[in-house]
């Protein structure tokens, strides 16, 4: 099997010759690992990711929601760029009027877009001051007919990769229901307005929603037939479980995620929602809803190990992630993530149904040799 055929079988839930993988990583350790395999130019992901995968081994770069990173494509923009102090936030937000200011980790000399500062609906008090159309009047600020690659990147463009083994075509944008709704309110205001406020809530959600299938339509009918993989993310949960109650989910998002999930069948795409935390609450109703990957499998959350994960969506549903960023891959050994790979290969064995990964982008202090050890020992079986 070449890597794009095992991951479409393991999503389909088909055997594979062994289990996928993808890498994601942040900035920082990203560049340890290329200056670790000396490649040139050691900051220039877009040019040298291809030679990263092969020196570690990894089937594709996963930005989370898509399954690889450097083949998605997007929209056309033409409207008003974000002016100083906000900054491209590097999804589109900011086309939404959602604000991002620039954040720093210093310790890593690493910088962030930090998104859904100063919201613009923060001072709202009452449905009425939401005018009707607020951002579905924005839709016509996208040219659907020129989808490009999101990073630029020189050769790979549609016709230059939709043949390749090397390449999983990716789309889906600004679909994100629940975090829209809070970059552009805020999230503690959204909060408390699904607990107090409830028709203000309803009047957003509803914008949002509106927004986000037509926008989803214009973008399938352009663009659909040309891609594999559709991929969303959406916040609802946290450490310890849902962030808001699992019953505003089901009534409010839940339908739109079936009406978007339907449209993306309609053009044999695969649908992947990440999700952080401990999501049990809802992610039977998505399962059921139809999406056929579950990211990051955050196994460091509340009852979300591996064991019970896999008893609960084993030959349910894909899952992509389940090595622990945040103690595993930082505080273990290598023999101690190298245990938890076999356990995976134990649990699913060729049988599809997973693809590995880092459960989110791998933190910078994480010891090379652990990253390493997770696609060593996967091909190694």
């Amino acid at each position: 099997m070449n890597k794009k055929e095992r991951v479409l079988a393991a999503i389909s839930l088909k055997e594979v010759d062994k289990i996928p993988t993808t890498y994601r990583a942040s900035k920082c350790l990203s560049e340890s690992l290329m200056k670790y395999f000396k490649i040139e130019d050691h900051t220039n992901f877009e040019k040298n990711y291809k030679e990263l995968l092969s020196k570690i081994g990894a089937d594709f770069w996963s930005s989370g929601s898509k399954i690889d990173k450097y083949s998605t494509f997007v929209p056309e923009y033409k409207g008003p760029l974000p002016e100083p102090p906000y900054v491209d936030d590097g999804t589109l937000f900011y086309s939404l009027g959602i604000k991002s200011k620039i954040g720093k980790i210093s310790k890593y000399n690493m910088e962030y877009p930090n998104v859904g500062v100063d919201p613009p609906l923060a001072n709202v008090d009452s449905p009425g001051e939401l005018k009707k159309g607020f951002l579905t009047s924005k839709l016509n600020l996208f040219d659907f007919k020129s989808m490009k690659n999101k990073y630029n990147i020189e050769g790979l463009n549609y016709e230059n990769i939709k043949d390749s083994n090397d390449d999983l075509i990716c789309i889906g944008t600004l679909s994100s229901l629940f975090m829209i709704c809070c970059y552009l309110r805020g999230m503690e205001n959204f909060l408390m307005d699904l607990a107090y406020n409830i028709k203000v809530a309803e009047t957003i959600i509803d914008e949002v929603g509106e927004f986000c299938l037509e926008f989803n339509r214009r973008e399938l009918s352009e663009f659909g037939k040309k891609a594999k993989y559709y991929g969303t993310w959406d916040d609802v949960a946290g450490q310890n479980g849902m962030i808001f109650s699992p019953e505003l989910f089901k009534k409010y998002f839940l339908p739109i995620y079936k009406k978007l999930i339907e449209n993306v069948k309609k053009y044999n795409l695969f649908f992947g929602w990440h999700c952080c935390g401990s999501v049990h609450d809802v992610l039977p109703c998505m399962i059921d809803a139809g999406i056929d990957v579950f990211d990051v499998v955050q196994t460091s959350a509340k009852d979300m190990e591996l064991e019970k994960v896999y008893k609960l969506y084993g030959g349910k549903v894909c899952l992509h992630g389940g090595m622990d960023v945040q103690k595993l891959l930082v505080e273990k050994t290598t023999q101690e993530v190298k245990d938890e790979v076999k356990k995976v290969i134990n649990l699913w064995g060729n049988r599809g149904g997973i693809i590995l990964a880092p459960s989110h982008e791998t933190l910078p202090d994480t010891p090379i040799e652990n990253i390493l050890t997770i696609y060593e020992t996967i091909n190694e079986v």
